[in-house]
């Protein structure tokens, strides 16, 4: 009798890792992820639990075979989660901006099989729930700086994402065609140069539609099509990425960080940064320098 093969999990992700948070409960476990890739970072992943993701900044597109089936979905500010069932296997390709954010959330399998009595086995990918988006983006404020009660929040955090999710993979669609169209691979790499050559400048839609050749309004199209998130955000997802380089590898002062990283003042940069990474600057730089 042949013996049963151990399944084997994999979990390889390109890129330069910037920055980690990782946050445990009894049902789930909770990462916030920053990485720096251009303008492709490859992705293998097949992990024992159930996991969602929630694509912050920076992610256009994933070229890729899902359980040996290939597959192309564009993500967007609209449609930035991902749902995938306990041991799928994705192995392929990002299309990812310089700055990537994104949070993980890992459920436990005895969890799940105690709440649904079941299993989710059909994924969801590039899609938009704003219930999802929601509460996920308190369960990274809660994660960043998890106290005594963090354990009963997730618990309640994770029945109530799981009834979402159960309901989106009973309805998940198939596989959307590839778009077409978007910036050529040089523009957005002169578009990159520029910004982070005027990081501590005001940076103008007339600027980077300059920059690119095109007029403003089919420089805005062009623009979504091949990052999936807009001009503005895309700015400010380097500026971030630069404040947090500063943070971890300076003595700088958070006001002159600020100002370097294209901020009008602290305050601008505080609130900017809390709401891109889930932490203050002030703590990502202590969770560095630990």
């Amino acid at each position: 009798m042949e013996e049963a093969r151990p399944e084997r999990f994999v979990r390889h992700v390109g890129g330069e890792l910037v920055s980690s948070v990782i946050a445990r409960s009894k049902p789930i476990r909770v990462e916030l992820l920053s990485r720096t890739s251009r303008p492709r970072m490859n992705w293998h992943f097949r992990q024992p639990e159930l996991t969602l993701f929630w694509f912050r900044n920076g992610c256009s597109r994933l070229r890729a075979r899902i359980n040996g089936r290939p597959v192309e979905y564009d993500f967007s500010e609209a449609a930035n989660l991902a749902l995938f069932p306990a041991g799928t296997e994705i192995e392929g390709e990002w299309s990812v901006g310089p700055a990537f954010d994104y949070v993980v959330v890992f459920l436990d399998p005895t969890f799940v099989q105690s709440r649904l009595n079941g299993v989710i086995e059909r994924p969801a990918i590039a899609f938009g729930h704003a219930q999802l988006c929601r509460g996920l983006a308190e369960l990274s404020e809660e994660a960043a700086t998890p106290d005594n009660l963090f354990d009963l929040f997730a618990e309640g955090w994770a029945s109530q994402a799981l009834a979402h999710m159960a309901r989106l993979s009973r309805g998940a669609e198939a596989p959307k065609p590839p778009s077409r169209g978007g910036l050529p691979a040089l523009k957005l790499r002169r578009i990159e140069e520029f910004v982070r050559a005027n990081l501590g400048e005001t940076i103008s839609l007339s600027a980077l539609s300059d920059v690119a050749g095109l007029s403003k309004r089919h420089f805005l199209r062009a623009f979504q099509e091949s990052t999936g998130t807009s001009p503005h955000r895309y700015v400010l997802g380097l500026r971030i990425a630069s404040a947090k380089r500063r943070l971890g590898d300076t003595d700088e002062s958070l006001t002159s960080i600020a100002l370097a990283s294209g901020f009008s003042h602290a305050q601008h940069f505080s609130s900017a940064f809390r709401q891109a990474t889930g932490m203050s600057p002030s703590a990502f730089r202590q969770q560095r320098r630990a």
